[in-house]
């Protein structure tokens, strides 16, 4: 290829990127005006049923050679820009930056959006309920470890609802100030990501003692603070508190992956592609929690995932059941089954119906 052939491909990509520029300001044009007419009809400005089946259509029309991870990624902030150019959104989460929430929190609401970060779950909860934030970003389940008991304490006595989820591919790293494993004293982290990397740890640092921290960016900053910490958590985190990255990759099973839940008032219309949180709580008798699940089997409901958890009322040894459900709350079929579980024996609370997410693919 000359000289002159790469100038000429180059004016044309010059062409291409003002065509681009004028196609994303017209479609933010048009974004706001839908926007306002929404506010007139009191819709719900953010609508991410309608997103998703945006992008889904995209993703059939992509013939390539345009990856798909750099198409979502691409349409995540066009989407960002257009909210915010309707709606102010902010979003609350367990903070600080640069936490794995935080990322969560990115995924799903781009740049664009307005970020809170919290100390605890239990302050993302109190943010969304008192009316502080518009959406709140929270972990529920990790493939490793399981389910994150405070966030399913909370949704058991709160009334916030959920609107929707974000999986998330997790890779730990491990990181101090020098990038010298002989200088590590002490290493910290959330204790999600403490138990992730356990058989790692034990293997190359024995003895080395395990420092919990309420989360994993507070861990990085203690390495910041402290030559002789070493961190595992994101490594974004070494971007932002200028550390160094020992090994990236230490989480003990490659398919490590965590669903946060999507906190809001927001209610999905259904897709057709959804899933249903509900929780129920029994009698406890002989056969109730078989009866219960006898009635999602007879309607034809598939259960993706079903946990019990102590209550937390006053009555001791009594639990809830929590259970998705592949449909939407406004599915007849789903509407009959759930009138069905609420009766003498059992009380179901529906926490939310939203679309399905689709799995993030490897690197």
């Amino acid at each position: 290829m000359s000289r002159a052939d790469l100038e000429d491909l180059r004016r044309t990509i010059d062409r291409i990127d003002r065509r681009i520029l004028e196609l994303l300001n017209e479609r933010m044009v048009a974004s706001t005006e839908i926007g306002g007419i929404k506010a007139s009809q009191n819709q719900d400005v953010v609508d991410l049923g309608r997103e998703e089946s945006i992008l889904q259509r995209l993703i059939s029309l992509n013939s390539g050679p345009l990856p798909e991870k750099t198409l979502r990624a691409v349409y995540r902030e066009i989407f960002s820009g257009s909210r915010a150019l309707q709606f102010p959104v902010t979003v609350a989460f367990l903070g600080p930056l640069g936490t794995y929430s935080h990322e969560a929190a990115l995924e799903r609401f781009g740049e664009s959006a307005s970020y809170l970060p919290c100390h605890t779950v239990t302050d993302v909860f109190q943010e969304l309920s008192q009316g502080a934030v518009t959406f709140g970003v929270v972990p529920v389940e990790n493939t490793i470890e399981g389910s994150v008991r405070e966030t399913l304490d909370l949704l058991m006595s709160s009334s916030v609802g959920v609107c929707g989820e974000i999986p998330l591919r997790i890779t730990h790293a491990l990181m101090n100030q020098t990038g010298r494993p002989e200088d590590i004293r002490t290493i910290a982290s959330h204790p999600q990501a403490l138990a992730q990397c356990r058989r790692w740890l034990m293997g190359r640092f024995p003895g080395i003692p395990l420092l919990e921290t309420a989360s994993t960016a507070q861990a990085a900053q203690k390495c910041a603070e402290d030559s002789g910490v070493a961190a595992i958590g994101n490594e974004r985190l070494a971007s932002i508190l200028g550390l160094q990255v020992i090994r990236k990759g230490i989480q003990d099973r490659a398919s490590n992956m965590t669903r946060f839940l999507l906190l809001g008032d927001l209610r999905p219309a259904a897709t057709g592609k959804d899933r249903t949180a509900i929780i129920f709580w029994t009698e406890d008798r002989p056969g109730a929690l078989y009866r219960i699940l006898e009635k999602f089997a007879r309607h034809g409901i598939n259960l993706s995932r079903i946990e019990s958890r102590p209550d937390r009322g006053d009555m001791p040894w009594k639990y809830a059941f929590f259970v998705d459900l592949e449909g939407h709350r406004d599915d007849p079929t789903v509407q009959l089954c759930i009138n069905e579980l609420s009766g003498r024996e059992t009380v179901a609370k529906i926490l939310g119906s939203f679309p399905k997410a689709d799995l993030p693919a490897g690197d």
